[in-house]
């Protein structure tokens, strides 16, 4: 038998919600562990406080992103590291075409199929001009 004890500087909850806040630390603690391992967020060096802001944003959204397909796809049991290879093979190929530059939409993992319809995002034609892109 063992004993734990808690401290807090909260003196308006009870014991009980004391508990279950400690007991909820894990998922502050997993998502770090993403944000360093699956989405590679390592300290960058900026100077300016712009910088600085916009690259916490960039993650930040990064983060919320990952985890709004793990909860829309938490049904069908895939890992935020085959949501992020899925993601990683929407890609396009760009070529010209005469004088005109075209992108050719590369074969993506069945998960990313699933992705764009749970987001309910139009997928790419499989051929798209650069002025069809900037509309």
């Amino acid at each position: 038998m063992g004993i734990y004890a808690i401290q807090t500087s909260e003196k308006d909850l009870q014991p009980s919600e004391v508990i279950e806040v400690y007991h909820n630390l894990w998922k502050i603690e997993e998502s770090f562990r993403i944000m360093k391992t699956t989405l590679e967020v390592r300290p960058i060096f900026h100077w300016t406080e712009k910088r600085i802001r916009g690259h916490f944003v960039l993650c930040f959204l990064s983060f919320l992103m990952i985890r709004t397909l793990e909860i829309l796809l938490k049904e069908e049991g895939f890992s935020i590291n085959k949501i992020r290879e899925a993601l990683n093979s929407l890609t396009v190929t760009k070529f010209r075409i005469k004088d005109e530059t075209v992108y050719l939409k590369n074969k993506p993992e069945a998960l990313a199929n699933i992705i764009m319809r749970r987001l309910k995002m139009k997928p790419l034609a499989n051929i798209t001009s650069e002025k069809e892109l900037a509309l």
